[in-house]
């Protein structure tokens, strides 16, 4: 999937209604269909049906969630594929480097080859669920009417001290020096929010719930227990938990998970 560039939301609509797309029950034959773009419509902040909004959002932002843990997805069993190899004894030279450069890639010092090494990088390469990288997409960005996700490409609300990478939020404190990072397209504004939640330490137990929820496998539930450990993404905390509930539940984002 290329990123386009488009200047209107109909243009979003007209793909999707010529292929017969209806993101609210897509099928799985269809995703080699979903466009990726650069970054928002023009005019999208003018369009005034809120129901029609809501559904150019889902169908500007879900290619991108699920193409980059697709992504993950291959980075994630290739470490899969050197385990089996380590096990086995017939680990290569070039495993070993795939490994290193992963380590450095996910901010792990790398230390001996062995099963802890694996346990590491597994529980930081794995896919966000959909839903809540959806429903964190709608907080931050409100449903993409924000002047960092339309000035900025920046979906996720993510804080820079570099001056020029960002920009500088209206109701900033005197005493406060961040800035929202700016992206060249959205999609680098998706790729870094996964990055960053499966790299920062702030966000360790969440990983860790991840793979307990999917060793146990936990499906029905899984997403309700990840949620609770998200509070550290806003200053606002619990809070913030709560209205990620809430958006999930409200616009049964849950739906987005099938092809997770």
């Amino acid at each position: 999937m290329l990123s386009e560039t488009i200047k209107s939301w109909k243009e979003v609509d007209h793909h999707y209604k010529k292929n017969k797309i209806d993101i609210f029950n897509l099928q799985e034959s269809q995703i080699e269909k979903l466009k990726i773009y650069k970054s928002l419509p023009e005019d999208f902040a003018n369009l005034e049906d809120v129901q029609k909004k809501k559904e150019i959002f889902f169908l500007i932002v879900y290619p991108m969630i699920y193409k980059i843990n697709q992504n993950i997805k291959i980075e994630r069993q290739r470490i899969e594929d050197i385990q089996k190899k380590f096990k086995n004894k017939t680990i290569s030279g070039n495993n070993i480097q795939e490994l290193e450069e992963l380590a450095k890639k996910y901010k792990l010092n790398k230390g001996p080859i062995d099963r802890n090494l694996f346990k590491k990088l597994l529980q930081r390469i794995n896919i966000i669920p959909v839903s809540l990288a959806l429903g964190q997409a709608i907080i931050e960005s409100g449903w993409g009417q924000s002047r960092f996700a339309i000035k900025g490409n920046a979906l996720y609300g993510q804080w820079t001290y570099d001056q020029q990478q960002g920009l500088i939020p209206e109701k900033r404190d005197t005493n406060k020096k961040h800035v929202v990072k700016k992206f060249t397209s959205l999609q680098d504004s998706v790729k870094s929010y996964m990055f960053n939640i499966n790299t920062h330490p702030a966000y360790k137990d969440f990983r860790i719930v991840r793979r307990l929820t999917s060793a146990l496998r936990l499906t029905s539930t899984a997403v309700n227990y990840k949620i609770q450990y998200l509070a550290a993404y806003a200053e606002i905390g619990q809070q913030y938990v709560d209205k990620l509930e809430l958006i999930l539940e409200t616009n049964n984002l849950k739906r987005f998970d099938k092809f997770n």
